[in-house]
């Protein structure tokens, strides 16, 4: 006799199943039949014979708490990670790779990920949000899952959207959440120079132009009105002169120096009001002017030179004054030469 289909009677395991549909392996997106595969349940929602269900989003271990959802609880937190990705350049002369550096942020109520780059001034590329927040898949051919925070570790490469990210480091916070889920963290890692950041460096540090810029307000606000006096003369007894009293005055305001002149009673000189005028007087004099034909092509020799006789010269076309030491016999015996065929 027949046990009654009652609860507890049967081994049934379809006693108090409602839903016997069969699923089905297309949907509609848009208006376009997709496929979804396998990863459907059986028979009323049931998983297949060695079916496994992989979770939508991440699952955190449970712990002592309220047992709140994961968007509550982890309402407005974020984990940052630091990263450089490489991008070619193949239409310029300067540079053939660029590396940028961004930030990935992690959103743990939703899965959400986001991709900023720092903003640079004048920089001339686009930047600022590389990857706007939404559940990013994964790269083929895993593309029907996405990424969850578990995919996420230091010193490891990310593909999103066909372009390699290399996480580099990431915040406090983020290394402690990471380790209270279990996760062995990487070593961090070094961000690798940029060739063009550096070029652009060496030509700041050489400008075209030299300029240095000099803030002298600061040394006016100071000094104004505060002279040094020194008491100095001119020794112009080689020029058929004398010596002459000098009052040189400096000024720290603006570093400026003016000369004053002393001139006694009855000394037959016109008095003067300046020596030198207030200006900034140079450290070192300039190179001394070159008097007209001392820079020439052509070198004119005196062969013969006598008291008693006319003076001879000759152009010196071969260059040989400048080719020879003074002092050489070799030049002595060319001028003897010289002079004898002047003769």
């Amino acid at each position: 006799m027949a046990l009654p289909l009652l609860p507890g009677n049967s081994p049934n395991k379809q006693l108090g199943k409602e839903g016997f549909h069969k699923s089905h392996h297309f949907v509609y997106s848009n208006g376009v039949p997709l496929f979804i595969g396998s990863e459907k349940p059986g028979i009323g929602g049931e998983l297949l014979i060695g079916q496994k269900v992989k979770p939508n989003y991440s699952v955190y271990p449970k712990g002592q708490g309220s047992g709140l959802p994961s968007w509550v609880a982890f309402d407005k937190q974020a984990l940052c990670f630091e990263a450089y990705f490489q991008e070619d350049v193949p239409q310029s002369r300067d540079e053939t790779y660029r590396i940028r550096n961004c930030k990935i942020y992690f959103y743990l109520e939703d899965d959400t990920i986001q991709v900023v780059e720092p903003e640079f001034k004048n920089s001339g590329i686009p930047q600022g949000t590389l990857i706007h927040r939404h559940r990013v898949p994964l790269p083929p051919p895993n593309d029907d899952q996405f990424y969850n925070i578990f995919h996420f570790n230091i010193n490891q490469q990310m593909v999103l959207y066909s372009r390699t990210f290399t996480v580099t480091n990431c915040d406090t916070f983020t290394k402690n959440f990471l380790l209270k889920l279990g996760v062995r963290l990487n070593d961090p890692c070094i961000v690798p120079d940029d060739p063009y950041s550096s070029l652009r460096m060496e030509k700041s540090m050489k400008p075209l132009r030299p300029y240095e810029r000099h803030y002298t307000l600061k040394q006016f606000l100071d000094h104004d009105g505060k002279v040094l006096r020194f008491y100095c003369f001119w020794d112009d007894r080689c020029q058929f002169g004398d010596q002459r009293e000098l009052i040189l005055l400096y000024y720290l305001a603006d570093d400026t120096i003016e000369i004053l002149e002393v001139t006694p009673q009855n000394s037959g000189r016109d008095h003067v009001p300046k020596f030198l005028n207030r200006s900034k007087l140079p450290k070192n004099a300039p190179t001394q002017i070159k008097q007209p034909g001392q820079i020439t092509e052509r070198t004119v020799l005196n062969v013969f030179d006598s008291s008693s006789q006319e003076k001879r010269y000759i152009l010196d076309n071969l260059k040989l004054w400048h080719c020879t030491d003074k002092n050489s016999a070799f030049r002595h015996s060319i001028f003897s030469f010289l002079s004898v065929l002047v003769t």
